[in-house]
């Protein structure tokens, strides 16, 4: 699909692209990606539902590999009714593609306005040895020769009211701020009181009614209750277990609650850090045991368990970050994993090898980090392109000069475009420890990890481009790329696609403390192998060595509750935090040529304010619009008739 956006209105900002080349012509866009939406999403249900069992394949046996994928799942809360929820993306590049479970999108808020709540669909992937490689070899589910049952099991919880307040980079480079909630000082005290843990839930079958995370299906698990001063639990449910028609895991999460366990309202007067509040995101590990037809049980690979995260709504789901998750985690496997030598993605003609070639040809601290490895525009360039583009929708600080950044002649490797490729490039910050090039080095328009300190670095105090992306952009800027176009590609289910859609609608910074997780996802002494955690690693975090990370390690770092950040992710003078997920500004229309504010009222907010407070953002949050695609535009959808 392409669109002429010439007339799409804008306005003047420092530090934003420009191809004044008299030769480029910025009404000539290239196809940009977009999700899969509507009657063709509903025409790929039979492609997603996973791959044919092939006839004669010899059934699974005690011996085979069993990982789960994704590996790293993730939720989105909704405060629709939990049967009201649908299934996240599962295919990269594309957005959710309803096959029957759950209910369908576009259509992200229910009859009544809420919002659904986006499900972790997880599935159990078989490997063998090919070549003396592992080797993707299909779907296990409950139709599968030798299979009689997959037992799953989630333990979900959230800790943030008893961890250490979120102040930028203290605890990953220094030491950590003060704990949450100083005034419950016994530390079996504060485990009870503030910690909302009910302990892990199992589920098998096919097409099973919901295993819910509440206080009262604990069994004999000790769990955590932080309770109000009328002795209810604050938060009383972390979402629940289905499975689908294969006997696949579908992990749905809670309501998006904010509460508190005193009598009265406290107050709420930091972004991250507020005493007295609870809210119901949580996170943890995903396993599962395969039982054979004889009766024998086969576990997962121990570096192929799961996880599965939460986090708020994407309020722009087709809009691609500047950094995704995916991203992040390409850049880690890059430039500080090691890749597995027995697994066959990794391997010449493999899925990813790309990734093998790019670890090879890193030299870390030399001008070009990337020397030899030549990307391709389709894979590698225009999504940085096309996501710099697209937040144009989404925030009012992007000018129609960003249109020129979808020009067909950015994908040429003629000399005749290099002054165009060369000042795209000019304007990108380079990570921390890369020498950019000349120029203003102002993109993305983004705040960093830790934007509030002086004397920290520009690639701190705001985003950097990752160092393959920046190195890959500098090849292309070269002239050194594969001068192709991006395809349509049938959406098919595969093992690392499940991995890679998954992270790639994810922020993968800045971390500040982020959207569905901080900083801590990203240290590597956490990782199995490149995109998957270690269920069983040790944690990081100061103090913490002995201890294994558990659930609720992932939420316990961010905002508590999530809505005070959220209200906060607005832009700040010339810079933005995450619009591609909580959008700063919006078209509220096909015909609008004005962008407005996202987080408007219809006339005032309650208390008489037109900004919205953290408190408003409690109250209000599930009320604001979607912005998604009609036509060649993104629009502000679904937003509440009366928001105040």
């Amino acid at each position: 699909m392409t669109a002429d956006h010439s007339t799409r209105p804008g306005h003047d900002t420092h530090g934003e692209v420009a191809l004044d080349d008299a030769d480029i012509d910025p009404r000539a866009p290239f196809t940009r990606r977009t999700f899969l939406a509507g009657a063709t999403a509903a025409a790929a249900a039979a492609t997603i539902a996973g791959p044919a069992q092939a006839a004669g394949v010899d059934p699974v046996h005690s011996g085979s590999v069993l990982r789960i994928h994704p590996a790293i799942g993730v939720t989105r809360v909704g405060n629709a009714d939990a049967a009201q929820f649908f299934v996240g993306p599962e295919v990269p590049g594309y957005g959710p593609l309803y096959d029957g479970v759950g209910t369908a999108v576009p259509g992200y808020k229910t009859a009544d306005g809420k919002v659904k709540r986006q499900a972790a669909r997880f599935r159990v992937w078989e490997y063998h040895v090919v070549g003396g490689k592992l080797t993707p070899k299909r779907e296990v589910t409950l139709g599968t020769e030798g299979v009689a049952s997959i037992h799953w099991t989630v333990h979900v919880a959230n800790k943030k009211a008893s961890f250490h307040g979120f102040e930028g980079g203290q605890g990953e480079s220094s030491p950590p701020a003060a704990l949450r909630n100083p005034g419950v000082t016994d530390p079996n005290v504060r485990k009870q009181t503030l910690e909302i843990d009910f302990g892990p839930r199992s589920i098998a079958g096919a097409n099973q009614a919901p295993v819910p995370f509440t206080p009262g299906t604990a069994g004999s698990y000790p769990k955590t209750v932080p309770l109000t001063v009328g002795g209810a639990p604050v938060i009383d449910s972390l979402g629940e277990l289905r499975t689908d028609g294969a006997g696949r895991l579908v992990v749905v999460p809670a309501q998006g609650k904010a509460a508190f366990n005193t009598a009265t309202q406290p107050p709420m007067p930091h972004w991250a850090n507020n005493n007295g509040w609870f809210d119901d995101v949580a996170d943890g590990p995903v396993t599962a045991v395969v039982t054979l037809a004889g009766g024998q049980s086969v576990q997962m690979d121990p570096a192929g368990e799961a996880w599965v995260l939460g986090g708020p709504p994407d309020f722009a789901p087709g809009v691609p970050g500047s950094i995704t998750g995916y991203d992040l985690f390409l850049d880690m496997a890059v430039r500080q994993l090691d890749l597995p030598p027995d697994h066959a993605f990794y391997a010449p003609g493999g899925l990813l090898y790309d990734i093998a070639r790019l670890k090879a040809d890193y030299k870390p601290g030399q001008p070009y980090e990337f020397p030899t490895f030549t990307p391709s525009f389709a894979e590698h360039i225009q999504p940085i392109l096309v996501a710099a583009y697209n937040l144009w929708y989404v925030n009012g600080l992007v000018t129609a000069k960003h249109n020129s950044l979808i020009n067909t002649n950015l994908g040429s490797t003629s000399s005749k475009y290099a002054s165009a490729r060369k000042r795209v490039l000019s304007y990108m910050r380079a990570p921390l420890g890369v020498t950019g090039t000349t120029g203003p080095r102002t993109m993305p328009k983004m705040l960093g990890d830790d934007p509030y300190i002086g004397n920290l670095p520009d690639a701190v105090k705001n985003l950097a481009l990752t160092h393959v992306q920046y190195g890959l952009l500098r090849r292309w800027a070269d002239g050194n790329f594969v001068a192709n176009t991006a395809s349509d590609v049938p959406p098919v289910i595969t093992p690392h696609g499940l991995d890679r859609a998954a992270l790639e609608n994810t922020v993968g910074g800045a971390f500040f403390p982020g959207i569905e997780y901080g900083w801590q996802l990203r240290n590597p002494a956490l990782h199995a192998e490149p995109f998957r955690l270690d269920v069983y690693a040790y944690s990081a975090y100061p103090g913490e060595a002995d201890k294994p990370i558990g659930p609720g390690h992932f939420s316990r770092q961010m905002a508590v509750p999530w809505q005070a950040d959220f209200n906060d992710c607005r832009n700040e003078g010339n810079y933005a935090w995450w619009p591609a997920q909580r959008p700063a500004h919006a078209l509220p229309s096909t015909t609008a040529t004005k962008r407005l504010d996202w987080a408007r009222p219809t006339t005032r907010f309650a208390a008489g304010n037109l900004e919205s407070t953290h408190e408003d953002m409690v109250v209000n949050w599930w009320k604001f619009g979607f912005v998604l695609e009609e036509g060649n535009l993104f629009v502000e959808k679904e937003r509440a008739a009366q928001i105040k």
